[in-house]
């Protein structure tokens, strides 16, 4: 197969006059010696009736529980079957940086946010417990052979040994941990990654005004599309993988 690959994408043009919304679709040709999906943060969901205190905390997971078995498995075999390296980013064992002093008020702030803001009070037992117990997902895991890395550092020697440029993010939350924890696209893009992502591979954290219509979701992949990468859809994706 040839070393590229042709690819409809979903860009967004920021700039003014723009027309339309600002969303236009446009195929690109993308290296696969260069490129790599990272797969981040998809954790098994636990039963609907298991942890309610952390689907409480997480509703996404009832909707990440739908795409890890119907999205992800056509699609990282694609990925593999053409040769891109898969990349997995756990958070397992994060950096842990120096602890900022503490004092009676810091300490009175940070109860009240836990217990009135995130993840509640009545949920924090369920939430530590899934956290302290979670394993990553059956259609996720790591093949023989396929390298993780908990920290940006490490998943950048690990770019720069396989010599990625561009990495394609899964997982989950798309305006959450896959922009903001360690190996996220705020950490890779300092090093200069191109950092792009597949919209049906990802779910939102979402708000009670959000939530009805995905505001947080659309807003992340317009973030994704201006300020990190591009936005693959995963049937497009797949088809360039397995054609060119």
């Amino acid at each position: 197969m040839s070393s590229t690959f042709k690819c409809p994408v979903s860009t967004y043009q920021q700039f003014v006059p723009r027309g339309d919304d600002g969303w236009k679709q446009s195929t690109h040709e993308f290296s696969a010696d260069h490129t790599a999906v990272v797969v981040m943060h998809a954790w098994t969901p636990p039963a609907n009736h298991e942890l309610i205190g952390w689907h409480r905390a997480v509703p996404y997971m009832r909707e990440a529980a739908e795409v890890l078995p119907e999205i992800f498995p056509p699609l990282l075999q694609a990925v593999r079957n053409r040769g891109l390296p898969v990349f997995h980013v756990t958070g397992n064992t994060p950096e842990s940086p120096p602890e900022v002093p503490s004092d009676p008020t810091w300490k009175a702030l940070h109860d009240f946010r836990q217990n009135e803001v995130f993840p509640g009070s009545a949920n924090v037992d369920d939430v530590q417990r899934g956290r302290a117990t979670r394993s990553i997902a059956p259609e996720a895991v790591a093949l023989p052979g396929e390298a993780s890395a908990e920290t940006p550092a490490a998943l950048h020697a690990l770019c720069q040994k396989h010599g990625i440029n561009h990495l394609i993010y899964v997982g989950f939350a798309i305006n959450w941990c896959l922009l903001m924890s360690p190996g996220g696209m705020v950490d890779m893009k300092r090093y200069g990654y191109l950092c792009s992502t597949v919209a049906e591979a990802v779910v939102s954290v979402e708000n009670e005004v959000s939530a009805p219509h995905r505001i947080e979701y659309h807003q992340a992949l317009w973030r994704v599309a201006v300020e990190f990468g591009f936005v693959f859809h995963h049937r497009h994706l797949i088809a360039a993988l397995s054609t060119s």
